[in-house]
């Protein structure tokens, strides 16, 4: 970045601002890496360390920065933005922001579930549920850790490449079922080791926590999920 002109009308903070901005944009700084600190800019740009503040403080307002406590100040990741009303699938949802989704699925089973879960799917005592864990990516970064439950009914779901082809497509195509509507739950909980591992996130990183009851086009109860999602990755709208 060159020096500000400071013949120039334009405030020396505004000038770094956009400095820093456009390094964001253009890739020499990349989403979640560090800047360097307010004493460096102020070095190298030869300003206060009040007009440093008032830049990073405007970048920070506009979602390039994120200032951590104690640590110092990163370049945001980008976010997607989800709607809570209504339901897309995680695919739908990248491809409508020009991104490229993709799974790796890591359990798909039949598998004992707790008591309110077999109540909810009608599931018979003694019988499991289906259940598929998959990671989500968003052209190659973690997004999300799902889980999905099923009655043993969806048993052939087990022998489908869900590492390739989107869930709600293929429930859609092949069975003839999709979902009309949900109930939600959400709160902030922390990553566990294993969750910071298949996210790659650090352990006791905070995480958006989704569980959803799904209702289909029969009127049915026959899916209910839980996202753990990186909550830097995700915007949503009410």
């Amino acid at each position: 970045m060159n020096l500000p002109d400071t013949s120039s009308a334009k405030p020396l903070y505004k000038q770094l601002e956009e400095a820093l901005k456009a390094a964001i944009l253009s890739g020499e700084y990349q989403p979640g890496q560090q800047i360097p600190t307010e004493n460096d800019l102020s070095a190298s740009w030869q300003v206060s360390r009040v007009t440093v503040r008032k830049a990073l403080d405007a970048l920070t307002r506009e979602n390039f920065l994120t200032r951590v406590s104690g640590k110092g100040t990163f370049v945001s990741g980008e976010k997607f933005q989800r709607s809570m009303t209504g339901i897309m699938s995680f695919s739908e949802l990248c491809r409508s922001q020009g991104r490229r989704p993709g799974s790796r699925t890591i359990k798909s089973v039949f598998e004992a579930c707790d008591e309110d879960i077999r109540s909810k799917l009608n599931i018979p005592d003694g019988e499991k549920a289906v259940v598929i864990e998959r990671i989500r990516y968003a052209d190659d970064v973690p997004v999300s850790l799902e889980t999905v439950w099923f009655p043993p009914s969806f048993a052939a779901l087990l022998n489908e490449d869900l590492n390739s082809h989107s869930l709600y497509d293929t429930l859609r195509e092949k069975h003839g079922l999709w979902f009309t509507h949900s109930s939600k739950t959400i709160e902030l909980v922390y990553a566990s080791f294993e969750v910071a591992h298949y996210l790659g996130v650090a352990s006791r990183y905070p995480l958006i926590s989704i569980k959803s009851e799904m209702i289909d086009n029969k009127g049915e109860m026959s899916c209910i999920s839980h996202q753990l999602i990186v909550g830097d990755k995700l915007r949503f709208t009410v």
